[in-house]
């Protein structure tokens, strides 16, 4: 089987830790790794085939990064250009693969979900494998331990071997629904965790949602690699419907098999569902980062940077970024995206932005940011350089931290290591290479008229 994992989502409801430019998949929310990283890391043992992603062109550096340090290589990462939803990036992934005569199973994952019990996820992966072989489009159901109103639902039909036909596809019910569908034995949470040949998904998305498969053919006609990025036409892919593989196909096929599994799932779709998946503390709180509570139950606290102090409050949550403060009841959660989407269409679009950057030669971090300066921290990996440049608006200091630091400044070398400093005025061509063995830090000053990222000269 060949891993696909879908890593476009934006995860507005993780508000203001996850951002439109660095979403949950991306955040390490449950332990040192990232979500992306723990999806990647629960596929070994399963195959031996590198694992395919489908990203945001934004997105691409970071997908390789959180890749590159759990040492897991990529066979490719899909680049779209606009988000279209799962059936089209998918539809992408299996026209390449025919294309290339290969009609292997496609295991397709969420970049974002949470799955405690690995050995019988793999298990449920092996049965899917068999049914998909048959050309069967495999589910995975999760076994539903309460009447849950924040997942859809499949109702499984007569059995099929070791699995279920699918009967229907249930939208998220409300609470007396959900219990219903319980009680009933019936019912499985939808995890969107699927698995099909490209050729049957093929054949199915042709027959139900055929503007997409014309389009994302299109858009491939163009396709280039640049390293491990699949880059597609923009415009021809823009003109495909933007649908979901459950409304565009899965709801509709005559195939469809549903595997039941018991793996302690979650989407990581709220604040409260992060709060179900951690251990609380005697009084129901769970607490991470720097916090003081006193007389406090049942609330989900979250620092990254400052203190927390909290007293006498009851089912809140309550989550502090490097920019902004989120503070909400538990009942009243699920309407955090809709703070992400105000600051978005606002004047506060800066607070939807990341904290770290991420680039072909490392990383960096903005640690104060105002009218005429920015400064920032960079990261630059062992034998990696920001490539030669000049500045027409700005001036710019470097102060070396960690490493080993060469500067061409004007036609002039400049070797410096751990405390030393140079400055660099505007005009003048410069570049940033990392000679020694380890992560190379440095502090950069940017003083001027504008720090604007556009204000480079590459020429």
């Amino acid at each position: 089987m060949i891993p696909v994992i879908l890593s476009g989502g934006s995860g507005t409801r993780l508000w203001p830790l996850s951002r439109k430019d660095h979403p949950k998949q991306f955040l390490r929310l449950l332990s040192d790794h990232s979500l992306i990283q723990e999806t990647l890391l629960r596929l070994r043992g399963v195959t031996e085939q590198k694992p395919v992603v489908i990203c945001h062109e934004s997105h691409r550096f970071k997908v390789l990064e959180h890749s590159r340090q759990i040492d897991q290589p990529l066979e490719s990462i899909f680049l779209e250009p606009v988000a279209r939803n799962t059936a089209p990036a998918l539809a992408l992934v299996a026209l390449q693969r025919v294309a290339l005569g290969k009609n292997e199973p496609l295991l397709v994952l969420p970049a974002d979900h949470r799955i405690l019990d690995i050995e019988s996820f793999q298990q449920a992966l092996k049965v899917a494998e068999q049914h998909a072989l048959t050309g069967a489009l495999v589910s995975l159901g999760v076994e539903a331990k309460e009447p849950s109103t924040g997942y859809g639902y499949i109702r499984r039909g007569g059995q099929q071997g070791n699995a279920y036909r699918i009967q229907s596809f249930r939208e998220k019910p409300d609470p007396e629904t959900a219990r219903k569908y319980v009680e009933s034995g019936d019912y499985y949470w939808n995890s969107g965790i699927f698995m099909f040949r490209p050729e049957a998904y093929l054949d199915e998305l042709q027959r139900n949602e055929p503007g997409i498969v014309v389009a994302c053919h299109e858009a491939l006609n163009s396709l280039h690699a640049d390293l491990q990025f699949l880059r597609i036409n923009e415009k021809a892919y823009a003109r495909s419907p933007s649908n979901s593989i459950d409304y565009a196909v899965m709801e509709h096929t005559r195939k469809g098999v549903v595997v039941p599994v018991a793996c302690e799932w979650s989407d990581i779709g709220s604040w409260t569902a992060l709060q179900a998946c951690s251990e609380p503390d005697e009084f129901g709180n769970v607490i991470k980062g720097k916090a003081i509570v006193e007389q406090c139950s049942n609330s989900y606290i979250r620092s990254g940077h400052r203190t927390i102090a909290a007293v006498g409050v009851d089912n809140l949550v309550i989550i502090d970024s490097h920019d902004a403060v989120m503070v909400t009841s538990v009942d009243h959660v699920q309407n955090v995206g809709k703070l992400a989407n105000q600051f978005q269409s606002g004047t506060s679009v800066s607070l939807l932005q990341e904290e770290e950057v991420f680039r072909p030669w490392g990383h960096y971090k903005n640690l104060s940011l105002g009218e005429g300066y920015c400064v920032r921290k960079l990261s630059i990996f062992p034998g990696a350089s920001l490539s030669e440049h000049s500045h027409k608006l700005r001036s710019e200091s470097w102060v070396v931290l960690k490493g080993e630091a060469r500067i061409l400044l004007d036609g002039e070398v400049h070797d410096l290591g751990p405390g030393e400093s140079i400055n660099i005025k505007s005009q003048l061509r410069h570049r940033l290479e990392n000679i020694g063995e380890d992560t190379l830090e440095v502090v950069e000053t940017q003083t001027g008229q504008t720090v604007s990222e556009e204000d480079i000269d590459r020429a």
